[in-house]
């Protein structure tokens, strides 16, 4: 068959040719991560004035180098904030309480890099928390 993004023909169990796969392939992930916010109501949190206008901001004055340190080895600045665990399993583990959304002992300041590795292994089911240096007493000030 023809590939959906031009002329060649496709992969075989693909509706786009090599040339598209990776591009497309991210773009699926990306799309299907956000249905997935847009259906549990995630996305609304990430959207929210109390996340981009306070916790974004405290996170990463808070952690100015990355935390997590996989690509960039702790030596890039922190530009995206990553929920240690995966938010939806946060609020679950704390009986639905979309509060736990904005804890900051399960918040970091992460690079672009490291960030974007850690979501592709989380939805591989490849990740594996790294060992954590001791973050306590590190919780952010309510308004």
């Amino acid at each position: 068959s023809i590939c959906r993004d031009c002329s060649r023909t496709t992969v075989a169990g693909s509706p786009y040719c090599e040339a598209h796969q990776s591009d497309n392939r991210l773009l699926q992930q990306s799309r299907d991560r956000n249905r997935i916010r847009r259906e549990t109501g995630l996305k609304k949190l990430y959207d929210c004035a109390a996340w981009r206008k306070q916790t974004v901001p405290f996170i990463l004055a808070r952690d100015p180098l990355c935390q997590l340190a996989i690509v960039c080895e702790g030596h890039a600045a922190s530009t995206d904030v990553d929920h240690i665990i995966r938010a939806e399993l946060y609020i679950a583990q704390h009986d639905g309480d979309r509060l736990a959304f904005y804890d900051a002992e399960n918040l970091r300041g992460v690079c672009h890099a490291d960030h974007s590795r850690k979501t592709m292994l989380e939805e591989r089911g490849a990740w594996q928390e790294p060992a954590r240096a001791g973050s306590a007493g590190r919780a952010m000030p309510t308004a």
